[in-house]
C-alpha cells in the first residue's frame, strides 16, 4: 500500500488502519487496492450504545466496516431477538444484503460507543464491477462462510433434536461453541438455554417427587360404615406442591378425625411445613387427647425452631360416629359450614391463633351435635378468595349459595358443584391460591 495513494483517503484516520482492515475476512480476498479505494468511497458515523444500525428486513442501501467499538447482531424470530455474533473493529458487516440486492436478513446495534464507516450501496457496486477479481473474491468468501456454519448448524439441529428427549450433552454444546466460528456467539448462547432448560427440567423432576410425597399422605377412600358417615375431598394445588392439606382418619372404632389446614406461603417451602404439621397431628392425636390439646402440642413442636415464621391455618376436628358429637378447634382458618337437612346453612363459631405463630398459642374446643343427614363443608380460602378476570372476588356469599343450591345433590357432587362454581367464576384467570375442600355427611346408627 503505497503512501502516495493513502494519502487520497478521505478520512486521514482510516490510513493506519488501512493495512490492517485490508488483512482481515474478505478483504484479503479483495486485495489492498481494493480495500483502499472503498475506503475513499465511505464517510463516518458514531453510534451510541444500543443504538441500531440497520434492522432486519431493512433494504440492503450500504455495508459497514467498524472501525471502533463493537456491534451486535440479532435475529428476530418472532418476539425472541437471538444475538448471533458479536463483530470488533476492522470487521465488514451488511455486504450481503448489497451484494444480493435482498433485505436485511438481521438486525445490527452498537455493542458500546462505536464509529462504523458507511458505504453506499451504488458506489459499492460500481466499484465491484469495475474490478476484474472482486466478484470471484466475494463468492470464494461467502463459500467460506457457508461452510464455516453448516457444520455448526448441523450439530446444533440434532442437539435440539436431542433437547426434546432430555439427551443433550452440554458439555458437547460447550466445545462446538468454542469452534463455531461465525455462529460462536449464537451457539453459545443456545448452550447456556440448553443449560438452563436441563436445569429446569432436573426442577421439575424434583418437584413431580415432592408432588408425589405429597399426594401419598392424602387419605385413600376410607372405609366408612356408611350407617355412620360418609367423606368426600380433594386438593388443586396451585403449583406443582401446594401448601394445603386434608385428612380423615379413624382413631378408633367410634371417633373420625377431620381436618383441613392452609399453610403460608407457597410451594416447596410451604408443602415441607404442611408435611411437619400433618405429621405431628397424626402423631399426637393417637394419645387420646381432646382437639384443643391435639392442636396444642402439635403447636410446641412447629414454633419450636420455626426461623421462617410460617404457620397452619387449620379447622381440626373429631366426630363420635354413633353420636354424632363434633368436638373442633377453628385455629385462624376459614368458617366450616353446618348444612342442617332441613337445607339450613350457617357457619361454625369459634376461632383462635394460627398453629405455628407462637409457641404461647392457646386453643379452645368447641362442639355441637350433628343430627342423621346434616352436612359440613371445610375448605380453604383459595375458595373464596378465588378471582374473575375482572379480579372480584369469589367470596362466601357465592359459596353458601351454592352450598344451599346443591344441597340435594350426593356428597361428591355437593362438593364439587363449588370447584365447578368458583372455575366457571374464574373463567380461565390464574388461580390465586391452592382449592381444597372436605364434605361429610352424617348418617347415625339407628
Amino acid at each position: 500500500m503505497g503512501k502516495a495513494f493513502l494519502s487520497t483517503v478521505i478520512d486521514p484516520a482510516l490510513a493506519g488502519a488501512a493495512g490492517a482492515i485490508a488483512s482481515r475476512g474478505l478483504f484479503s480476498a479483495l486485495g489492498g487496492e481494493f480495500t483502499e479505494k472503498m475506503l475513499q468511497l465511505g464517510r463516518r458515523r458514531k453510534l451510541a450504545p444500543g443504538e441500531v444500525l440497520f434492522r432486519q428486513g431493512d433494504p440492503g442501501d450500504a455495508a459497514y466496516v467498524v472501525l471502533e467499538g463493537g456491534l451486535e447482531v440479532w435475529i428476530d424470530i418472532g418476539a425472541e431477538r437471538v444475538r448471533m455474533a458479536l463483530l470488533d473493529p476492522l470487521e465488514l458487516v451488511g455486504e450481503i444484503a448489497v451484494f444480493s440486492g435482498q433485505p436485511r436478513i438481521a438486525t445490527v446495534t452498537a455493542a458500546t460507543d462505536a464509529v462504523v464507516l458507511v458505504i453506499a450501496r451504488d458506489a459499492l457496486l460500481d466499484l465491484v464491477q469495475r474490478s476484474g477479481s472482486a466478484a470471484q473474491a466475494i463468492i470464494t468468501d461467502l463459500g467460506r462462510r457457508l461452510g464455516s456454519v453448516n457444520m455448526p448448524l448441523a450439530f446444533l439441529s440434532t442437539a435440539t433434536q436431542l433437547l426434546r428427549t432430555e439427551q443433550i450433552d452440554t458439555d458437547a454444546l460447550t466445545e462446538v461453541a468454542r469452534a463455531s466460528g461465525d455462529l460462536g456467539p449464537f451457539a453459545d448462547t443456545f448452550a447456556s438455554m440448553v443449560k438452563e432448560i436441563k436445569s429446569k427440567q432436573e426442577r421439575r423432576q424434583d418437584m413431580e417427587m415432592a408432588r408425589r410425597i405429597q399426594q401419598s399422605v392424602l387419605p385413600k377412600a376410607l372405609a366408612l360404615d356408611p350407617s355412620h358417615a360418609a367423606v368426600a375431598a380433594t386438593v388443586r394445588p396451585m403449583k406443582e406442591v401446594g401448601g394445603d392439606l386434608y385428612d380423615y382418619f379413624m382413631i378408633d372404632e367410634k371417633h373420625l378425625a377431620i381436618a383441613v389446614a392452609d399453610v403460608s406461603g407457597k410451594g416447596v417451602p410451604a408443602s415441607l411445613f404442611m408435611m411437619m404439621f400433618h405429621t405431628a397431628l397424626r402423631a399426637v392425636v393417637r394419645s387420646g387427647l381432646d382437639p384443643a390439646d391435639v392442636l396444642g402440642h402439635v403447636n410446641a413442636q412447629l414454633s419450636e425452631d420455626n426461623d421462617e415464621c410460617m404457620f397452619v391455618t387449620a379447622f381440626f376436628g373429631i366426630l363420635n360416629v354413633e353420636t354424632g358429637i363434633l368436638s373442633y378447634v377453628n385455629a385462624g382458618h376459614n368458617p366450616t359450614y353446618l348444612l342442617k337437612r332441613d337445607g339450613d346453612l350457617s357457619p361454625l363459631h369459634g376461632s383462635g391463633i394460627a398453629v405455628g405463630f407462637t409457641a404461647k398459642a392457646a386453643y379452645r374446643e368447641h362442639s355441637l351435635a350433628l343430627s342423621p343427614g346434616d352436612r359440613l363443608f371445610l375448605y380453604t380460602d383459595g375458595v373464596t378468595e378465588a378471582f374473575s378476570a375482572t379480579r372480584e372476588l369469589f367470596g362466601e356469599e357465592r359459596l353458601e349459595e351454592v352450598l344451599r343450591r346443591g344441597a340435594a345433590l350426593p356428597l361428591r357432587d355437593w362438593m364439587e358443584s363449588v370447584l365447578d362454581a368458583v372455575d366457571a367464576f374464574a373463567a380461565g384467570a390464574e388461580p390465586s391460591d391452592d382449592i381444597t375442600c372436605l364434605a361429610l355427611d352424617f348418617h347415625p346408627a339407628g
